[in-house]
């Protein structure tokens, strides 16, 4: 077995050269172009003066230079850093300064996002730009065109050996009990991670395996685009998600396995009916959540077979509920390579049916990661008893398959995104009048959260809820923009002053201001 993902990919190239390993729009590449393409950009970063362990970030919406920056830099020896799109200010700030990024591959229009920080990233040297010259350049940044870093690559220039323990990437976590921590991932977890996934969903190497969902996500990073690698299987990469054009682009990619995560689910069900549903190649997707009153009728009206599973960012998936014995509402088994069980709250193990933290450990190296960047401290915070712990609910029934029944931590979820309800809550505070405020979770139609954001004024101060949320869009990401406000003379608290957050939520929505139903939607960086 392959133990690096430059190593996966060179494998595919030798034993499948002609066969096409991605698509994206009109542009297709064969394994072997892919492969030659990587090698060319691993040389041109070393060109810049990038050393092997040095963080490259990737701040870019789909396209194909995503996935050629993504493994050149692991060819390289570098650890990719993908970046949300969504990000700006402090969030732009803290993903790029946390995670040491020396080399940012962009598009001009979000380079200048970049600018427009208070302070420049220290570590930031070099922004390879694939597009128009920008309108402004961070201090002390050189910028290197997309063509330039390609010509700059020496043919001669010896890669490094990359092993399995490595790191190839830093990915941001939701940061639930503070700001968002890089998690280190070494070569083997990318790799034990799409492999897995292309045994559980027993892709085949002729299927076609679309994502619209962006890059920058371990979704489809890993569990569809890396899984594609490892099956020896067509990429199929999309824009973005879009609910009327999903099913267009299903067809005329002959796309046989997709990836639904969030709200997707529910808003291609919420399309009107059409003679069409099933005129498509589409047989498995693995889709989470997916509860019975969404799964029985998705397989129905599309004829598509729908897999969950269960992992985090520290730990990739480890359960996935098996294609041919599934229990509708499990999370199913554990991986090869995953030990999971259920603690009660003195650490032993719980019985069947009988609720605790689901804890995980694994059964091999490297296929976990390897800890937080520069904060060793939080890692050593998660694991106790030789168990890392997840802070989500669940219990193991008597045939082993796992079911979640909550989460234990102030993580909110929204439109397929992870949010900190700390990261949402320092926003609230920065708004001129508020002296407390607290960011929980509200059920959504669509089945995921909506985020409700609780607020204390000042004394006698009036708050102008129109003007606090379009504070709000200015100062976080799209998928963070509270849509509930509700004011309220003081939160409700512990005598230890800790917010009491299940008040919050059992409160409801009852009293407070909506702003989309009152015509105001978050705005788009791109």
């Amino acid at each position: 077995m392959t133990e690096t993902v430059g190593e996966l990919l060179a494998a595919r190239a030798e034993e499948h050269p002609h066969r096409t390993a991605c698509v994206f729009g009109d542009t297709e590449l064969t394994y072997a172009e892919l492969d030659s393409r990587v090698t060319t950009v691993a040389r041109g970063l070393i060109a810049l003066g990038a050393a092997p362990g040095e963080s490259v970030g990737i701040l870019l919406p789909n396209r194909t230079e995503y996935l050629l920056a993504w493994f050149g830099a692991a060819r390289a020896g570098l650890v990719e850093v993908p970046l949300n799109t969504a990000y700006k200010g402090q969030f732009l700030a803290h993903a790029l300064g946390s995670t040491d990024v020396r080399i940012l591959v962009t598009e001009a229009a979000l380079l200048d996002l970049v600018a427009e920080l208070a302070e420049p990233p220290a570590a930031l040297r070099t922004v390879v730009l694939l597009d128009s010259p920008p309108h402004r350049v961070p201090p002390g940044v050189r910028v290197v065109g997309w063509d330039a870093l390609l010509a700059g690559a020496d043919p001669a220039t010896a890669l490094p050996r990359v092993g399995a323990g490595d790191p190839v990437a830093i990915m941001l976590t939701s940061g639930t009990t503070g700001r968002s921590k890089g998690v280190v991932y070494p070569n083997r977890m990318q790799v034990v991670a799409a492999t897995e996934c292309a045994a559980q969903m027993g892709t085949a190497q002729d299927e076609r395996l679309y994502t619209c969902l962006p890059l920058f996500h371990g979704a489809a990073q890993v569990n569809l685009s890396l899984h594609a690698l490892a099956a020896g299987a067509t990429l199929v990469l999309g824009r973005r998600f879009s609910a009327g054009a999903f099913w267009d682009e299903v067809r005329a990619h002959r796309v046989t396995q997709f990836h639904a995560l969030g709200s997707i689910l529910p808003m291609l069900l919420a399309r009107p009916p059409s003679a069409r549903d099933r005129d498509h190649r589409a047989r498995k997707a693995f889709a989470a959540p997916a509860p019975a009153q969404i799964l029985h009728p998705f397989e129905e009206r599309f004829g598509v077979r729908l897999v969950e599973g269960y992992g985090l960012t520290e730990i990739k998936n480890v359960l996935y509920n098996p294609l041919d014995a599934r229990k509708v509402g499990s999370l199913g088994l554990p991986t090869r390579s995953s030990e999971v069980e259920v603690h009660d709250a003195d650490g032993r193990p719980a019985a069947a049916g009988q609720p605790g933290e689901i804890v995980y450990r694994p059964r091999e190296p490297y296929v976990m990661f390897s800890g937080y960047h520069r904060s060793p401290e939080a890692t050593l915070e998660t694991v106790r008893d030789l168990w890392w712990h997840t802070g989500d609910l669940g219990y193991r029934d008597d045939d082993g398959y796992f079911y979640f029944l909550d989460r234990k931590k102030d993580a909110l979820r929204r439109r397929g995104e992870n949010i900190s309800s700390h990261e949402v809550e320092s926003v609230l505070l920065d708004y001129p009048g508020v002296v407390a405020a607290a960011a929980v979770a509200t059920p959504s139609d669509l089945g995921e959260d909506e985020v409700l954001a609780v607020v204390q004024p000042e004394a006698g101060h009036d708050l102008d809820l129109r003007d606090l949320f379009a504070h709000c869009d200015r100062s976080m990401p799209r998928f963070m923009v509270p849509r509930y406000y509700r004011v309220v003379d003081e939160l409700p608290a512990t005598p230890t002053g800790k917010v009491r957050k299940h008040d919050l939520r059992g409160h409801g929505r009852s009293g407070a201001w909506d702003a989309q139903a009152a015509g105001y939607e978050p705005t788009r960086n791109i």
